[in-house]
Formats: C-alpha cells, sequence, structure tokens
C-alpha cells in the first residue's frame, strides 16, 4: 500500500473559531490527508470536520469542553502520543500545541502558526491577572516554555498569519517566518447599507475586551448585538444595559444577516490578525478596532473603519462617531476585503510550502556536501 503523504495537526477541534476556519481551508488543499487533533468535539466546532479522517490522541476520552485550557500540561503528551508521523509533508495548524508533533526525518514539517502560544508569552492579558488559571500556569510555565521553544527548532518552516506575529516568533524562538494572511470567505457576504445597532461578534473571553464595547454601548444607550458564547458571559451581562442583546452562539445564516444589517462592526481586542475587520468590509460595514497588531494591517482608518487608540469607553465612542462618518460605499469596502479572500491564501500557502521544502532540501544536499568532502571515500 503506498504510504500517504500529507497530514494535518491541528491543536484541538471544539471551536468555532478563525483558527479552526484556517484548518478547514489547509485541509481542502488535501481532502485525503488525515487531522491529527487532541480533541474533537463534533458539536462545538465546524460540521464540516465530520467528513474527514480526524484522529484523537488520549485527551479525547476525558469529559472536558469548556474547561480544556485548563489541561495544559497534558498537551505535550497528547502530541507526543502519536509518534513519529510518516508522510513527505505534515502541516501543522498551531497556536500552541500542534506544532510539538513529531515526524520522520525525510519528513516535511510546516507550521502554520496563528500566534506564539499566549498562555506562555502574554500570561496576564490572555487570562486576566490573578486568575486561579494563571496562578497554575505560573507554576508549569518554565518546562512548558521549554518544550514550546525545543518543538519549534524542530520544524523544518513557520508560516505565519501577520507581519506583527512574525516579529514576535522571532524574538520568542529566533525564527524568520513567512507571511500568508488567513483566508477570510468574504464571498459568502453581500455589502448592504449600514443598519442601526452595532455587532461584536467573539469568543466571550477576557483578552477580547468585549467589556469595553458592552460600557460604551450601556453608557451611551446605543444598540449592540453581541454574538458568542465563553467565561466571560456572565460578567458582561451584569453590566450590560438595556440597549445590549446577547445572542450566544448562530448559525451562520443568522451571523451573516447580523453582519449585513449592521452599523459597524466591532474588535475591541488586541488580535494578532482578526478576521473580524476583513468581514465587515465584506457586508459592506466599517470596522471599529482596537489600534494595534492586526487590525494596524488590515484596517485603512478613516476609509475601512475606524481605529481607537485607548482602551477606553470614552476612545471608543468617539471611534463609532467617526465609523458613521466614513462616507465609503458599501461595494468598495466589499472590494477591499477580497485581498484575503480562500482563493488568495491557498495560491500563497503552495508557494510558501514548496519554498520551505526547496530550503529543506538545499540544506540536505549542503550537509551531504559537507560530509562527503571530509570523509574520504574508501578506495
Amino acid at each position: 500500500m503506498a504510504r500517504p503523504t500529507v497530514a494535518i495537526a491541528h491543536d484541538y477541534l471544539n471551536q468555532f473559531g478563525g483558527a479552526e476556519r484556517v484548518t478547514l481551508e489547509i485541509a481542502s488543499l488535501w481532502p485525503d490527508a488525515p487531522i491529527y487533533t487532541s480533541l474533537y468535539r463534533p458539536a462545538s466546532t465546524f460540521p464540516e470536520f465530520g467528513g474527514r479522517d480526524v484522529r484523537t490522541s488520549f485527551m479525547d476520552r476525558i469529559p472536558v469542553d469548556g474547561g480544556f485550557r485548563n489541561l495544559a500540561p497534558l498537551y505535550p503528551a497528547a502530541f507526543g502520543s502519536f509518534g513519529v508521523l510518516d508522510y513527505d509533508l505534515v502541516v501543522s495548524s498551531s497556536t500552541g500545541w500542534a506544532h510539538g508533533i513529531r515526524t520522520a526525518p525525510y519528513s516535511t514539517h510546516v507550521v502554520y502558526c496563528h500566534a506564539p502560544a499566549r498562555w506562555l508569552y502574554s500570561r496576564d492579558t490572555y487570562l486576566g491577572g490573578g486568575s486561579i488559571r494563571q496562578k497554575m500556569l505560573n507554576l508549569v510555565a518554565p518546562p512548558l516554555r521549554r518544550w514550546d521553544r525545543a518543538a519549534a527548532r524542530r520544524a523544518d518552516g513557520y508560516i505565519t498569519i501577520a507581519r506583527n506575529v512574525r516579529e514576535r516568533l522571532k524574538a520568542a524562538y529566533g525564527i524568520d517566518a513567512l507571511v500568508v494572511y488567513p483566508p477570510v470567505d468574504v464571498k459568502r457576504f453581500t455589502p448592504r447599507p449600514r443598519g442601526e445597532r452595532l455587532l461584536v461578534a467573539s469568543r466571550l473571553l477576557p483578552y477580547k475586551r468585549i467589556d469595553l464595547i458592552v460600557d460604551a454601548a450601556t453608557r451611551a444607550g446605543l444598540p449592540l448585538d453581541v454574538v458568542g458564547a465563553g467565561p466571560s458571559l456572565d460578567d458582561l451581562r451584569a453590566r450590560a444595559g438595556p440597549t445590549v442583546e446577547f445572542h450566544g452562539r448562530v448559525d451562520d445564516a443568522s451571523l451573516i444577516e447580523l453582519f449585513e444589517g449592521a452599523r459597524a462592526v466591532c474588535m475591541p481586542g488586541i488580535e494578532d490578525f482578526g478576521m473580524i475587520p476583513v468581514e465587515a468590509n465584506a457586508a459592506g460595514k466599517p470596522a471599529i478596532a482596537f489600534a494595534a497588531r492586526g487590525a494596524l494591517e488590515t484596517v485603512k482608518d478613516g476609509v475601512t473603519g475606524a481605529l481607537f487608540q485607548e482602551p477606553t469607553v470614552e476612545s471608543v465612542l468617539d471611534a463609532v462617531r467617526r465609523a458613521d462618518a466614513i462616507d465609503t460605499p458599501p461595494l468598495q469596502l466589499s472590494l477591499a476585503a477580497r485581498r484575503y479572500s480562500a482563493g488568495r491564501f491557498r495560491a500563497e500557502l503552495l508557494t510558501a510550502i514548496t519554498e520551505i521544502r526547496l530550503e529543506k532540501a538545499a540544506r540536505r544536499r549542503r550537509v551531504r556536501y559537507i560530509f562527503e568532502a571530509r570523509v574520504p571515500r574508501a578506495a
């Protein structure tokens, strides 16, 4: 039987997140490639994974879903439990764990890295200061950081989602990564005139800073729709005024309807890329985003959105006023979003992978040449 040529790895399949959408797009390039992951919850992620060969670790048998982040010390062992993968090419979609999967010496292991692990390098922002999870991670962070850096050095090449992440990868690992912006399904949106309600769609985690938008809408009496679920939900409900409506998780058709009917779409947290501004533009809406990292690469202030400089309610409300004043037509906003299309992503990803494979082949030839030059052949 012929050996399969490609495998894919992803941290965990139990979320409706941007990283999971990227993994689906990567998988579309190789329909027969198995997907290795720590745990898989079909009801908690995109249904398209149901038609794939998903291979899970021992962690899949642990009865946990929402608390999966508390199992950080187990993930290195989970990806180690797969042994050495016997494929020509392994593509890991990783935010901290899947890049640790082991591959055969002749394999080319390419990591599409969404970010260096936030729980190791940005714990205060990611977890919230003083949280129990943060205190637990403080105990295990040193060995996890050593494992993380060793795993990064084993890979043959890194590709990442944005220029700002490339800089952080260089600082964390000493790696020069290629940049391929992630795919955004811009075709599913139709650009329409602006509505009356602000929209935020996100996992409800502390570092997403949804509280800024909720507080701003509550203070100014602005209508706001909040889409998403997560551990911050109870706190957000408690601080929200009567103009704020929580929808929880919604199906894709409902989400598209909310985007297309919004006044503006908000991304108040610091995101490494952040698909929300691009999706907002695809629906003909300006984005309101915090002026940091990914937003600086995807939002043109005053044209495709409004950036706010300070994480304060006053700064958010000023951005809302400036977004309302943007006169870029919906169709023009939609055209600006097309540079992040899925087709562009697939083409650029394949080009980057080819470059990494050629570089690995060249390194092996150099090593062979040096070895042969130093070790005389037997007569």
